[in-house]
């Protein structure tokens, strides 16, 4: 009896420990719970929009007072030279527009004209490819710092472009034309960024978005650009398509990505996701899902990425489009028309209020997840 006695402290102290432990336990949020990560500036920087169609006074006055800060511009070389050596500056107005709204563009310089390609494709021949020098030269001149542009529009903050994507989708035949190249293309990024850099030596080159399915898998492909001599040197941030069946499969993009970039010494380079989107209409397929669906795709998706955004060194996620599309006439209905955060009248889905959340909350708690599995 009396050594029980001499036990009891000891006994007491060991229960309260363990109730302190268990409580501890208690109170420690399992993996799935909130937590939060990266600032509102961080996350302004990182998720933006692009469209199908130029956002309305309206809507880039209404998105940006609600804390976006970046948008991606498709960049037709179509577009802005009809005619050879004669520019239509008719994208001033929407650079203009951004400016005034603290908006970033990024530009994807992309589709030949006619007079230089008569098919799919970048320009082939050297006459086609000396005018696209000239094109792209033109162009950083005018929108790059000390651009022409914001000369001429004192009256604008400038906002001069800095980041210049090269095409996009180049492991597919509708971008490149059949069938890809990886060597093509790593000889033409050399030739146009050599064109960037001579006009902007701050530039920064962006590669052309690679999504993981094409006609040339990203597994494939991206080694094969690596392979090419120079091309490290030719591109200053690595892009990627985000197209997938569910949110979870951009572990497997972006795990492929950064192992490519690793094993040819390239891992320090920051790696944008320049389209991303699930549809809620068009015809079956995986990318559709209802309005609700498409919030909670990316809600889960935009989670992931904040949560792994480090250990993948990722910069910058674009949804892709802001509002949908009604298909042209005579072209086939799809579900990239309608992948957009917008009816095409205007009406916000749920996944724009979710999209939001992201840019404008301070602080963001996102649910946890793990980048490996």
């Amino acid at each position: 009896m009396q050594g029980t006695t001499k036990a009891m402290p000891a006994v007491r102290h060991l229960t309260a420990l363990l109730i302190a432990a268990l409580a501890a336990l208690l109170a420690v949020p399992p993996a799935a719970s909130a937590a939060p990560v990266a600032s509102r500036e961080q996350r302004q920087e990182m998720f933006g929009l692009g469209g199908w169609l130029w956002p309305t006074d309206q809507e880039i006055a209404t998105l940006s007072a609600r804390g976006l800060r970046s948008w991606r511009v498709t960049f037709p070389w179509s577009d802005v030279e009809p005619q050879r050596g004669r520019h239509d500056w008719g994208y001033d107005g929407l650079l203009l527009k951004l400016a005034r709204h603290g908006v970033e563009a990024t530009l994807t310089l992309t589709e030949c004209p006619d007079w230089a390609c008569n098919y799919a494709g970048p320009p082939r021949t050297a006459a086609a490819r000396a005018a696209w020098v000239d094109f792209v030269r033109a162009v950083v001149r005018r929108y790059g710092p000390s651009g022409s542009l914001w000369r001429q529009h004192p009256e604008v903050r400038a906002r001069p472009v800095v980041y210049w994507q090269v095409l996009n989708e180049v492991n597919g035949p509708d971008q490149w034309g059949a069938p890809p190249s990886a060597a093509g293309y790593a000889a033409f990024l050399k030739l146009t960024a050599s064109a960037i850099r001579g006009a902007d030596p701050q530039a920064k080159v962006v590669l052309a978005g690679l999504p993981e399915k094409m006609a040339a898998w990203l597994r494939d492909y991206l080694p094969a650009l690596y392979v090419q001599p120079g091309f490290a040197r030719d591109f200053d941030v690595m892009a990627v398509g985000g197209y997938a069946r569910q949110p979870r499969d951009l572990r497997r993009i972006l795990r492929v990505t950064r192992r490519t970039m690793g094993r040819n010494g390239d891992a320090a380079k920051r790696v944008w996701i320049t389209e991303i989107s699930w549809a809620t209409g068009g015809p079956s397929h995986p990318f559709v899902t209802s309005e609700r669906g498409q919030a909670k795709r990316l809600r889960r998706a935009y989670d992931l990425l904040l949560a792994c955004h480090r250990r993948w060194n990722l910069g910058r996620v674009y949804w892709f489009s802001h509002r949908d599309k009604r298909p042209p006439p005579g072209v086939p209905d799809y579900w990239g028309f309608h992948n957009g955060l917008m009816g095409t009248d205007g009406r916000w889905k749920p996944a724009m209020s979710t999209f939001l959340r992201y840019v404008r909350e301070r602080p963001l708690r996102v649910r946890a997840a793990g980048c490996r599995r």
